[in-house]
């Protein structure tokens, strides 16, 4: 693995985070920026003509794909949530791997042309999901620095079930939140809005009770929207865990279908409160995805390998849509520097996920 070392190569990138505007789109048109806080209003449908031609609000509803996701968990458990809107279908999806013992519990349901109602405002939104034996329920009040997390498996014949329930403080004390507006094409954008949080919960499977407390104990959350087009795909890895300082650190690397990704990314670096903008990246993958992910920039901040622990793959081929997914849950190696030389992180221990999506919908 090489990286640059020159102070002058280090200072080369810089991307500015911006406070945010109300909305992401006025007057019809779309507020492009990367910005240091969520905006209040994330309100995609108020578009003008996102593709060359006036549509109605619920043809623009459909084109606009959204999720709520949660990658969470200490130095032995690694936990990802997601509740996803692709409209042509929904996806509901919990994971406990135990990294210890190599064991994992999921719940994972599909639903046809079925949504989780998410808004366009993140502070007070509640997103709940039961169907059969499961539940997922997502909380953000972020005027009151809570973000919460519950997900449960009723026990069953043959099956002990599983359950648990996380909450996140969310304060500018502790937090730096990183949230993007970018354009995907004319009058086409991606919003997204990520940070990492110190957390708390317990999570009982059988009858072992798991308490996740202390400094190791962070995650991410990731609210997301985007007009992406009908072939979408992006490469993508995020991880976290304590440096050789004792400090909770995180990052969120994305290669995706945004325009001009030196000006507009949502790749950051995360050191306790401190928000770090990095360059664009390129994820390969020269054994394919099971094997080692390389994730590289081309101004010597980012150095990093990936090695997938356990699969997570969805692979579908229907009428109207059709889906190759690879999100496997892995362990991180490598260097990761801030743009002002201040930082150098010696990535080691750290865990997280990477995904490569193609989504045809």
């Amino acid at each position: 693995m090489a990286g640059a070392d020159s102070a002058e190569e280090r200072k080369a990138y810089s991307r500015i985070l911006t406070p945010p505007p109300k909305r992401i789109v006025e007057d019809g048109e779309f507020v492009y920026g990367c910005f240091s806080a969520p905006p209040e209003f994330a309100n995609m449908l108020d578009i003008k003509r996102p593709y060359n031609y006036p549509l109605p609000r619920f043809i623009k509803d459909f084109r606009c794909k959204e999720w709520k996701a949660f990658q969470f968990g200490d130095k032995r458990w690694f936990f990802f949530a997601v509740l996803y809107e692709a409209k042509t279908f929904g996806l509901a999806q919990f994971n406990a791997f135990d990294k210890e013992n190599n064991k994992s519990f999921e719940i994972k349901h599909f639903l046809p042309l079925s949504g989780f109602g998410i808004k366009n405002h993140l502070d007070g939104e509640r997103l709940v999901f039961r169907k059969n034996h499961s539940k997922i329920s997502m909380f953000f009040d972020l005027s009151s620095g809570l973000v919460s997390l519950e997900a449960r498996q009723a026990p069953r014949k043959g099956y002990k079930g599983f359950r648990g329930q996380f909450q996140f403080a969310y304060n500018s004390r502790q937090v730096g939140p990183s949230s993007v507006c970018l354009p995907l094409g004319i009058n086409r954008a991606m919003y997204s809005t990520k940070a990492l949080m110190p957390m708390q919960g317990w999570f009982k499977t059988g009858d072992e009770r798991y308490e996740l407390s202390g400094p190791s104990s962070m995650g991410i959350f990731d609210d997301h929207k985007g007009y992406y087009p009908y072939n979408l795909h992006y490469d993508w890895v995020t991880g976290f865990g304590l440096d050789n300082k004792g400090r909770r650190a995180g990052f969120n690397l994305t290669d995706n279908q945004v325009r001009d990704q030196k000006q507009y990314n949502e790749n950051v670096l995360w050191i306790n409160s401190r928000v770090f903008p990095l360059p664009p990246i390129k994820v390969t993958r020269p054994n394919g995805v099971d094997e080692a992910w390389h994730i590289q920039d081309t101004e010597g901040l980012v150095d990093l390998l990936f090695k997938p622990k356990k699969k997570n793959r969805i692979k579908m081929n229907l009428l109207a849509f059709s889906v190759d997914y690879n999100g496997p849950f892995g362990s991180f190696e490598g260097t990761l520097r801030s743009p002002d030389g201040s930082e150098k992180i010696d990535v080691k221990d750290m865990f997280g996920m990477g995904e490569d999506k193609y989504l045809m919908t």
